[in-house]
């Protein structure tokens, strides 16, 4: 990223005084940023303080002339200055967006083009900082999943920071144009303010919200500011030469204040805040080292020496020169050469970092450098072939652009510059349609591969393991893999769940702004389950919404992502989490104060840890819960987790990805990476009034918990059924609810669990550790298997249900039992399937 729209060399305070002499230690200072960011995301996966470095820098050029322009009644207009910026930025960042942009189709499946092709957007707009924080994608190493485009959002926040100080210089040195001195005075002070203000607010911000921090340009702003501050007042300031030896110990500390940071504090968690002042320091010794010398009341450029002549030297002016071309291109290189040579998330190096990481040593050192070279190559080509040719050579008149004949007679005599802004344009306008056409090709698929009306002989789904029903081959997976939100279950759809920022309980769709009760099923009936807890909940609704019209009853959902009830547990990063604290109590408080008929559903294991690994356990507060609504005469149907797909200890895969990219494998995981030999719900539970559930036959064989079965894709990610496979599940499920044989197998289970189960000392068991889901969705979870209560009764009571035996038609209920193959779909009245429900709803 280059931080520079003019040249170096700006004067110090005045808006009267010459410029001073190009500073080629600066352009060096440029090339060792640059070298850091690069290594450092390559092959070390943090943050080094090179944009930092860069952003002073750019501050140091921006704020002085622009202020001394904007003073000057013959200066550039502001449309002028702005065009100055934009034609030298923007060329090579639409050559290198375009470019990587047909690389990622070659190298993506289809299912990332959409993501890609948004990002591209953003980039161009310069709003990929913004973008970055709304999809709630904080600043990572190099993975295969990251942002082909992440790096953006530093030219981004500079834009926008560079377009708003350029606006507020113009309305403010217009009112003091004839004072010019005064209004120099002035605005060098409100920078002054401007300054202290963002740092204030920065430290802040980091303290309450790091992500949004990290990316936001009011945030950002000190740092831009300070290089202005240092530019207008230190910048040109001579160093007496009684004082000279200074430079070298000056230049030494702040080169390794700027290449330490890195090393030691941790970018991506602190900056902007107080430590950023760290590198700035070091930049600004640095500069301050290659200033003028004076003597007798003269100055005159100091010879080179110390961190200075370094910078001088050939190596570092190269880097400066292809400095911003660099950056561009070796992030979104890195990114696909990550994702070419590597096979999953999954770390290959032990505490490596960066591209190591995901390729092993050896390999990923070789990639690496090979990146590294790719890069110089084609940062060096852009400046040649891009920059240079169409950077303005001098300063053209003043004119406001648009309405001067002259100023667009002299633009288009050049015809290399007219093609290659119609290419510009052309390259543009293809960059922001590919989104979109990409998006409606997997919206066309999606129509041609409807889910309304699939046919279980060729998509059997869970009976594929639990009848062995036979499985076709050569037809496409449904859903399709290419995109995840047909898969989401209508409370999603309908706004009928609690975000995370949200502390009361949705009632009404839309987050309670709409008057339409949040109810599914039989809505009409007086006879009520409630869904309770996170995602790991929420996503058996499709199940349940057949079992609920099949039996007569409606569903209320009491959901809110990440939170279960009963348990206090923190957000899916691991930061306290008072929103579920009060959202629990209002949903205990609820469901006591209105108890349910039909009792309620809810997940009652959870991982072993924060990032989901196994195995599965039941944390006592489950069992409290579960206890508490016994006493109250409230049945829970408590369900076991999901086995969770882990591309290794610790690391989510995405089984949705794995499939849409055809990877060669099964895309699943190992039955006993995430789940017990038996499921810890039996003992824990025995003697409540609970129905244990486990679907673990439905989803798992011969050890394996596939990403597909049935030609049915299981997970939308890692962890979550898809729609599609969980309405599936609704007869294995209303069987183990509601069949008095399964019921009854289900206590003799718990009873030899409880017998088998081995005390746990008190203090001896295992500690609870938060596990961390994708963001944005649940964080359920278990702490520490409950040991069985011997003194409780024998068996849970289950209420009479109604529950007939196999083929017959029970006329109160209305649920027929095929065997549990219906011709129609597969396990409802043909009749029965709701052509609006949604398998595939209308996202």
């Amino acid at each position: 990223m280059n931080s520079s729209t003019t040249q170096p060399g700006t004067n110090r305070a005045s808006a009267g005084r010459p410029r001073t002499a190009h500073r080629r230690d600066i352009d060096g200072l440029r090339g060792l940023a640059i070298a850091l960011v690069v290594v450092f995301h390559v092959f070390v996966g943090r943050v080094s303080s090179g944009v930092d470095v860069f952003l002073l820098v750019g501050g140091i050029f921006f704020f002085a002339p622009q202020i001394r322009n904007a003073l000057n009644p013959a200066g550039l207009t502001v449309v002028q200055s702005f065009l100055r910026i934009f034609r030298r930025l923007y060329p090579a960042l639409i050559t290198v967006v375009g470019a990587t942009l047909v690389l990622a189709v070659l190298v993506y499946a289809e299912v990332r083009w959409v993501n890609a092709g948004t990002d591209a957007a953003s980039s161009l707009l310069y709003v990929q900082n913004f973008h970055l924080a709304s999809e709630g994608q904080e600043y990572t190493a190099i993975n295969r999943d990251v942002s082909l485009y992440q790096h953006i959002w530093s030219m981004s926040v500079q834009m926008q920071i560079y377009l708003g100080s350029l606006l507020a210089i113009v309305l403010l040195a217009t009112l003091f144009r004839r004072r010019s001195k005064a209004g120099a005075a002035l605005l060098h002070w409100l920078l002054v303010l401007g300054t202290l203000a963002s740092f204030g607010y920065a430290t802040w911000l980091g303290q309450h919200d790091q992500a949004t921090n990290y990316y936001s340009p009011l945030s950002r702003f000190w740092e831009i500011g300070l290089g202005g501050l240092f530019g207008i007042w230190l910048l040109g300031i001579a160093i007496p030469r009684a004082m000279r030896w200074v430079r070298w110990p000056a230049g030494l500390v702040g080169l390794t204040l700027i290449v330490v940071t890195g090393l030691f504090l941790d970018g991506a968690a602190q900056f902007p805040g107080p430590w950023t002042l760290v590198p700035l320091a070091g930049a600004m010794l640095v500069i301050f080292a290659g200033n003028p010398e004076s003597t007798g009341g003269l100055s005159e450029a100091a010879p080179a020496t110390g961190v200075s002549r370094m910078l001088n030297s050939r190596f570092f002016q190269f880097l400066g020169r292809v400095s911003y071309g660099l950056y561009l291109w070796h992030w979104p290189l890195l990114t696909l050469a990550t994702f070419w040579f590597s096979t999953s998330t999954a770390s290959q190096a032990g505490g490596l970092r960066g591209i190591t990481a995901s390729l092993g040593t050896t390999e990923g050192a070789v990639v690496g450098c090979g990146v590294i070279a790719l890069s110089l190559l084609l940062a060096w080509l852009t400046l040649r072939l891009v920059e240079t040719p169409l950077r303005q050579k001098a300063k053209a008149h003043r004119s406001w652009v648009l309405f001067d004949r002259g100023y667009w007679r002299a633009s288009l005599r050049s015809k290399g510059k007219v093609v290659a802004t119609l290419v510009m344009v052309l390259a543009t306008g293809a960059v922001f349609a590919f989104g979109p056409v990409a998006q409606a090709r997997i919206d066309n698929r999606a129509r041609e591969l409807s889910v309304q009306d699939v046919d279980p002989t060729e998509y059997p789904g869970p009976n594929a393991f639990l009848q062995d029903a036979d499985v076709p081959d050569g037809l496409p997976v449904l859903p399709d893999p290419s995109d995840d939100a047909p898969m989401l279950a209508d409370t999603l759809k309908d706004g009928c769940l609690a975000h995370f920022d949200h502390t009361d309980l949705v009632m009404t769709k839309w987050f309670n702004e709409e008057d339409e009760p949040c109810v599914y099923g039989d809505v009409e009936s007086d006879r009520t389950m409630y869904l309770v807890g996170g995602s790991h909940s929420e996503h058996y609704l499709p199940a349940l919404e057949l079992i609920a019209k099949q039996r007569n009853f409606k569903i209320v959902p009491l959901l809110k992502l990440g939170c279960v009830i009963g348990m206090d547990i923190p957000k899916w990063d691991g930061s306290d989490y008072p929103e579920c604290r009060e959202w629990q109590q209002k949903a205990e408080d609820y469901i006591f104060e209105n108890p349910p008929s039909e009792g309620i559903f809810m997940t009652v294991t959870r991982p072993t840890t924060i990032e989901g690994d196994g195995p599965d356990q039941v944390p006592q507060e489950y069992v409290e819960m579960v206890r508490r609504l016994s006493d109250a005469g409230i049945h829970t149907w408590g369900v076991r987790d999901t086995p969770w797909v882990l591309d290794a200890p610790g690391v989510q895969g995405n089984a949705r990805l794995c499939v849409a990219e055809d990877r060669g494998e099964d895309c699943g995981v190992d039955e006993a990476e995430s789940l017990a030999p038996v499921n810890p719900a039996l003992a824990a539970y025995r003697g409540l009034d609970l129905t244990n559930i486990d679907l673990t036959d439905a989803v798992c064989r011969d050890g394996r918990c596939p990403g597909v079965v049935g030609n049915v894709l299981v997970y939308r990610d890692a962890q979550h059924f898809t729609n599609l496979f969980a309405a599936m599940l609704a007869p294995e499920l209303s069987r183990q609810m509601y069949d008095p044989m399964a019921v009854e197998e289900s206590r003799r289970a718990a009873e030899e669990a409880a017998d088998a189960a081995p005390a746990v000392p008190a203090g001896d068991a295992p500690k609870d550790v938060f596990r961390l889901p994708k963001p944005g969705e649940d964080a359920e979870g278990g702490e520490v298997p409950g040991a069985p209560d011997p003194a409780e009764p024998p068996a849970p009571v289950v209420p009479d249900q109604g529950w007939v035996d196999p083929g017959y038609v029970d006329p109160g209920y209305g649920w027929v039992d095929p065997g549990y193959v219906d011709p129609g779909y597969g396990y409802v009245d043909p009749g029965y399937v709701d052509p609006g429900y949604g398998y595939a709803p209308p996202y």
